[in-house]
């Protein structure tokens, strides 16, 4: 049985039509003020009213404010608020989280209309409230008003539930889209930090990479001079000897600076280069000595890596030019193959006199240097030879990967 006040037949089309129209916006609109003011207009109309309006309650959880409304005079939406512990409908609907209905102003007794209201000749008003999504704090209420008595019954209080959850679910959707923005903002904002300090970083390496390339240019000179005047004896070998140390750190630093990776470096460009210009730092030797490389590209290694590597071709070249092949013709090798799982082999060799007997290098300056070194790289040096004659040193290792 239909209830006081329940609508007839043109009524509730029209509140259907309503509801359809709201919908079709609520799901299109990203402007949630078009939204609220859209929703009094389409609700007013569909119950016969021309007052209806949206109550916020702010973020303090007390304040409420007229944020939308219709048929209300110029300076009450957007600027009248009331607080909720106040006896309005609107505070009461919002501490009960139930609807209120009152066709009959006048006799009315379980709260006071505000002023602004009974300014505008009402009568009669029902407000339901627009819960929070997902549990959060309601939105709100929706209120309509009657400047005379009229009843609501049970269809239009379902209507207006109805309307006011499509509200709600409109108002969760903008506020997640405006908070994902406000996440995605502060995100975009994290990364263009982290890349202006990574930018900064990298300025400043390159900077260290820059002074430090110098620097050791400058030490290759001061040794090379002190070589010079150092005359006969064991001084004048053992300076050159630290020249040629420095001067691969140096053509380390050298390739990352030019490369512009402070990070990482080809290792078979670097190693092959470095063998190179060592046959050319002993003069006449890079006319009768052969350098014969068989090294794949693109193997790329950590500066903490390729210095090691390049400290151990630097003393097996300049072994091999001092004692492998006495005044003769003579080739030094340098292969550099990957390995399975992500390992690699470093491999030396010459073909000159070949080891001392028993197949084991003596125990010089530059071979416990090697020695050193292998450690260093975790791997351990195996020592061997082409027949009677030539020195091979093979190493194997994991290369790590550069971040």
């Amino acid at each position: 049985m239909a209830g006081v006040g329940d609508p007839n037949r043109d009524e509730l089309l029209a509140q259907q039509g309503a509801l359809a129209r709201f919908g079709e916006l609520a799901l299109r609109s990203e402007d949630l003020d078009e939204i609220l003011r859209e929703a009094c207009r389409l609700v007013g109309g569909a119950l016969g009213t021309d007052l209806a309006k949206v109550v916020e309650l702010a973020a303090d959880g007390r304040t409420l404010l007229v944020r939308a409304g219709v048929g209300w005079r110029p300076g009450i939406v957007g600027e009248t608020r009331t607080d909720i512990s106040d006896p309005s409908p609107e505070g009461v609907v919002l501490r009960s989280r139930e609807p209120v209905v009152s066709p009959d102003l006048a006799r009315e007794d379980r709260f006071r209309i505000p002023d602004f209201v009974a300014e505008h000749g009402v009568e009669a008003t029902v407000c339901v409230p627009i819960l929070g999504v997902d549990s959060a704090p309601p939105f709100g209420a929706l209120q309509v008003d009657s400047r005379e008595p009229r009843g609501f019954g049970d269809e239009h209080m379902s209507f207006l539930r109805t309307y006011a959850n499509m509200l709600a679910s409109a108002v969760g959707r903008l506020r997640a889209a405006a908070e994902l923005r406000e996440r995605a903002d502060e995100n975009e904002r994290l990364l263009r930090e982290v890349r202006r300090r990574a930018d900064d970083n990298e300025r400043l390496l390159r900077e260290l990479q820059h002074r430090v390339k110098n620097n050791l240019q400058v030490m290759v000179g001061l040794v090379e001079v002190q070589s010079r005047q150092a005359g006969g004896g064991s001084a004048k070998p053992a300076l050159r000897a630290i020249g040629r140390r420095i001067e691969a750190l140096r053509l380390l630093h050298d390739k990352l600076h030019i490369g512009g990776d402070v990070d990482r470096l080809d290792l078979g460009d670097y190693l092959g280069q470095l063998a190179a210009g060592l046959l050319r730092f002993h003069e006449g030797e890079a006319k009768r000595i052969k350098l014969v490389l068989d090294v794949e590209r693109g193997l790329v290694a950590p500066p903490d890596q390729a210095a090691p590597l390049g400290l151990v071709v630097n003393e097996f070249v300049t072994n091999s030019l001092k004692y492998a092949f006495g005044d003769g013709p003579g080739t030094v090798g340098l292969r550099i193959a990957t390995l399975g799982g992500g390992g690699v082999c470093v491999e030396l060799s010459d073909d000159g006199k070949g080891l001392p007997p028993g197949g084991v290098p003596s125990g010089g300056t530059g071979m416990r240097l090697i020695a050193n070194l292998a450690r260093q790289l975790q791997s351990k040096p195996e020592w061997g030879a082409d027949g009677d004659r030539g020195t091979r040193l093979r190493m194997n290792l994991q290369l790590r990967r550069p971040f």
